[in-house]
């Protein structure tokens, strides 16, 4: 079953739930906290690594000169 990112338009709760597309489509899903079905999809991006894009240390500084133990990189 899929999960789904909802957010309640009644007491403004953001959940995940899983779920079939038949519970989704027929509006069987209830808030968890109020109960009410007034239940909107929120629509969440995933972060993405671009091929060939080379990630950065968020700890780099003159210890990481030459390479950085966090990412496995070798700077030249």
């Amino acid at each position: 079953m899929p999960y789904y990112d909802l957010y309640c338009a009644s007491c403004n709760k953001e959940f995940k739930v899983s779920a079939t597309m038949a519970d989704m489509s027929e509006k069987r899903i209830a808030c968890p906290d109020c109960g009410a079905q007034n239940l909107k999809t929120m629509f969440k991006t995933a972060p993405a690594h671009i091929k060939g894009s080379k990630p950065e240390c968020p700890n780099r500084n003159s210890s990481c000169a030459m390479g950085c133990p966090h990412t496995g990189q070798m700077y030249g």
